[in-house]
């Protein structure tokens, strides 16, 4: 179960074929704003018993740095007390942006996962032709420093998730692969999201929804066994809200399900009646 919530928010690599460049087809205005809140529950089948493992937490609240208006994007994972027994899983991850370009300013993951315990502190300096992302590292007591120079748009974990979101979807067409850059730990992975068209889902809430389908490729090691073994939904309207992650691991299989979502920028009128 170790990662498993950094599974399922996004751990994706890259695709080969039929590549297009996402930053030309991004909307100007940001599907989210301030105040929205959505809650997943994650589900952890093994052999035939599906048991509901713990839930996943997106928030976007407002910040000012500097002079900067920015999103402050806050996600936390962690499993019910239930699970707690075989494997107990508290994590953190935010990530500040500017509301104007969806930029990353600073970004902090912390993972309590057991006995494990990591810090991770990104603090992001632009320049004219190039980012330096400063980096913070603890791993239980250890404790170091990197840097890292990256294009402008290369992005962390959560950052990457939203600015998806923002994908203005008239652009893309069925089968096409987005490719984007995301900085894991002290590299810069060239990812992307391959789009398979519209489809019907039902949660296990009795929810209905006219979704968006995509196929990642995934980084494959000790979580994942296959490079195709996740697929995303998302919400068929001006949102792009996740509904559902299901993913294939090398212990069984995982599903996040979204279980409530508020505060949304526009309508869900993907949800049917």
């Amino acid at each position: 179960m170790k990662r498993v919530f950094i599974g399922i928010i996004l751990l994706i690599s890259f695709w080969s074929a039929n590549l297009v460049n996402a930053q030309d087809r991004y909307m100007n205005e940001s599907v989210f704003h301030f105040g929205e809140h959505a809650t997943y529950n994650v589900f952890f089948n093994w052999g035939f018993i599906w048991i509901h493992a713990g839930n996943v937490e997106f928030q976007v609240k407002n910040m000012k740095v500097g002079n900067k208006d920015c999103y402050y994007l806050f996600v936390s994972g962690y499993t019910r007390k239930a699970f707690d027994k075989m494997y107990t899983i508290r994590d953190t991850f935010s990530s500040c942006v500017d509301t104007k370009y969806l930029l990353p300013v600073a970004y902090r993951e912390t993972k309590h996962e057991d006995s494990y315990f990591c810090d991770k502190i990104y603090k992001y300096q632009r320049f004219t032709d190039s980012t330096k992302v400063f980096m913070d590292f603890t791993r239980y007591t250890k404790k170091w420093l990197d840097t890292l120079v990256v294009n402008h748009q290369s992005y962390d974990l959560i950052t990457t998730c939203y600015k998806f979101r923002n994908l203005d979807m008239s652009t893309v067409q069925k089968n096409m692969v987005v490719n984007f850059n995301m900085i894991f730990d002290s590299e810069v992975y060239n990812l992307g999201l391959k789009y398979c068209g519209k489809e019907q889902i039902k949660l296990k809430n009795g929810k209905k929804y006219n979704a968006l389908k995509f196929v990642p490729k995934l980084i494959t090691g000790d979580l994942f066994k296959n490079e195709d073994d996740m697929v995303i939904y998302v919400t068929d309207d001006n949102n792009h809200v996740p509904l559902l992650i299901d993913a294939k691991i090398k212990v069984g299989s995982i599903k996040a399900m979204l279980q409530d979502v508020a505060g949304t920028k526009f309508p869900v009128s993907s949800l049917l009646k």
